[in-house]
């Protein structure tokens, strides 16, 4: 969990309700006003059923509703439709739940029965995500990276668009693609099909796992290329746009109101698409940087979390 967008987007809450002020302790046995939950496990919902039982407020953060659940796992349609009633089981011990943007919200709804929704973003740090040319020179020597180099964040799964990032390499081999995340548990995550992809990729393709202090992959590259098929907000976008490197996305109805194509990004939907606008970027030079990081800060975002638990608490 310490390695998904949930576990960093956790940490992310934490050091926000500390920059407004806020004490946040991570044991359920010291005393509390409010139970801000990030993840939905058996040991969650042990948690906020006492908390409720004790007259606490108990907030629960959405960063994975169901259909989001399709495209990521084996027997995706019958874990989807799993969740999806266990999450209507959780909602009976929410106050208020929290999602990272106005699609996702859409989706929460639909199972909150009747409880408050509020978008808060997941938040980027901006200290930590900065440009840093040696943290550049050094990540390129330790890569062996002699060419422009295009970079994607995320598990390895096909929801990720993993497909999509093969494809593109595949038309562009005078760069170089480098994939940094982890693998998952192959019973759930993996097919033959998806393996043999893995297997046959191009050459100039890389999988690096899981990077420990990932603002080096962001300064070690030249453009951040995300082709993923669904997400709730898109956590790694942020954090690229922070240190300021150029953006190539999926059209997605997730990114509507904060991403504008050509104005903090590019768009495509297919290969061809995709090869195009990485290959304008090299030619024009990066667009960046711009205000989109500045407006998802940490400082900001603790704001946004106070009105919550004021809300939970009236």
């Amino acid at each position: 969990m310490d390695q998904s967008g949930i576990g960093i987007a956790a940490r992310n809450t934490e050091k926000a309700l500390g920059a407004v002020g806020v004490s946040v302790s991570r044991s359920p046995h010291d005393s509390f006003d409010v139970l801000h939950l990030h993840w939905v496990g058996p040991r969650s919902y042990a948690l906020a059923r006492r908390a409720k039982r004790q007259g606490r407020g108990v907030v629960l953060s959405i960063y994975t509703p169901p259909d989001l659940v399709r495209g990521s796992f084996n027997l995706d349609r019958v874990l989807a439709r799993a969740y999806g009633r266990y999450l209507r089981l959780f909602a009976r011990q929410v106050d208020l739940f929290v999602v990272p943007s106005r699609y996702a919200g859409r989706a929460v709804t639909s199972f909150a029965d009747g409880r408050p929704v509020r978008v808060v973003s997941s938040g980027v740090d901006l200290d930590r995500f900065a440009f840093d040319p040696g943290r550049r020179a050094a990540f390129r020597k330790a890569y062996g990276l002699d060419r422009p180099t295009v970079l994607c964040v995320g598990q390895v799964i096909p929801r990720k668009g993993v497909e999509t990032f093969l494809n593109v390499a595949e038309l562009l081999p005078d760069l170089d693609f480098l994939w940094v995340g982890p693998k998952v548990h192959p019973f759930l995550f993996y097919s033959p099909r998806f393996e043999r992809l893995l297997r046959r990729r191009p050459p100039n393709v890389r999988f690096a796992g899981f990077v420990r202090g990932i603002e080096s992959a962001y300064c070690g590259c030249d453009i951040f290329f995300h082709p993923s098929h669904g997400e709730s907000l898109g956590l790694v976008i942020l954090e690229a746009a922070a240190v300021g490197m150029p953006l190539v996305v999926r059209r997605l109805p997730v990114y509507d109101g904060w991403l504008k194509e050509t104005e903090n990004c590019l768009m495509g939907e297919t290969p061809a698409q995709f090869a195009e606008a990485i290959s304008s970027l090299r030619i024009a030079g990066a667009p960046l940087p711009n205000g989109l990081a500045r407006d998802h800060a940490l400082n900001h975002i603790g704001g946004d979390l106070l009105d919550v638990y004021a809300e939970v608490l009236r």
